[in-house]
């Protein structure tokens, strides 16, 4: 297989499924020793994760992705942080301590968060950091043209390629579908709307069984240069923006726990490629 980086790699547990979805470090390096993920920028869970202690989950839930990028520099070598508007003012003052005192170089949110979020992302702008906000639509084209000096990771799917392809502080990630369950990816046409060089790998752990995502890849007809660019050249110059002295390791990280695969990559059974593995104990 060919080296991966992943542009999306939550680290936590999502509380609020049936069951409970979760991964921590250990889990998520031996995925990635398994798979060929060399590297990837990891961030705390954006949906359901724990907020029964307020602001004080939230600041946890930053410094698990610090530790991991200062205990694992060559695997996670840029961290996201994890932003809640409903904390109002506590919320923008915390996305301000993870980039400035944990050195996370952005900031992770999710649907249904709207317009209430713009304070946060201008905590990043003013840093020129780096967002995911999982939006792909006409507020996402408004928020690239507010927030110039900001860079953001979009899901791209039909419309963004469309619609979006005009904005180059825009990343363009491919997941599992580009236009929800049973679409199929058309790397040559995406790569002709956004430019080969913006496309990059997102296996969205713990959610994913990515794995059904590598092999439409490497399968898929288009040239070397382009899945190579899609797997890892693409994120490697997008990580280097904020992390200058940092390479592709020459391996993917070893495994710390060996794992029995059905507990490691436990599945829903009508839906195969979503997981519901849950943090080991």
């Amino acid at each position: 297989m060919i080296p991966y980086i992943c542009c999306h790699n939550h680290i936590g547990r999502t509380i609020d499924r049936v069951p409970a979805v979760g991964q921590n470090v250990q889990m998520c390096l031996s995925r990635f020793a398994e798979t060929d993920i060399y590297a990837a920028i990891s961030m705390p869970t954006a949906v359901g994760s724990p907020i029964a202690r307020g602001i004080r989950d939230i600041r946890e839930q930053n410094e698990a992705i610090a530790r991991a990028c200062k205990t694992f520099p060559n695997v996670f070598p840029i961290g996201m942080a994890l932003i809640e508007p409903r904390f109002g003012e506590r919320g923008i003052d915390e996305a301000e301590k993870a980039m400035d005192d944990l050195e996370l170089v952005g900031l992770v949110g999710h649907p249904p968060m709207k317009e209430e979020v713009l304070p946060m992302i201008e905590v990043a702008a003013a840093r020129n950091g780096l967002c995911n906000l999982h939006w792909h639509d006409k507020l996402m084209h408004r928020t690239a043209q507010m927030f110039p000096h900001a860079q953001f990771i979009v899901h791209a799917s039909t419309w963004a390629a469309e619609n979006l392809a005009q904005h180059d502080n825009l990343w363009f990630e491919v997941v599992q579908y580009p236009d929800g369950r049973g679409s199929t990816w058309d790397f040559k046409w995406f790569a002709n709307k956004v430019g080969r060089d913006r496309l990059i790998f997102g296996a969205d752990l713990p959610y994913y069984d990515y794995r059904f995502l590598q092999r439409v890849i490497e399968k898929a007809d288009c040239d070397d240069d382009l899945k190579d660019r899609i797997a890892h050249q693409n994120a490697t110059a997008l990580i280097q923006q904020y992390n200058p002295n940092w390479t592709l390791p020459d391996h993917p990280p070893q495994a710390p726990r060996l794992c029995d695969p059905k507990t490691l990559w436990a599945c829903n059974p009508a839906q195969p490629d979503r997981l519901t593995a849950d943090i080991l104990p």
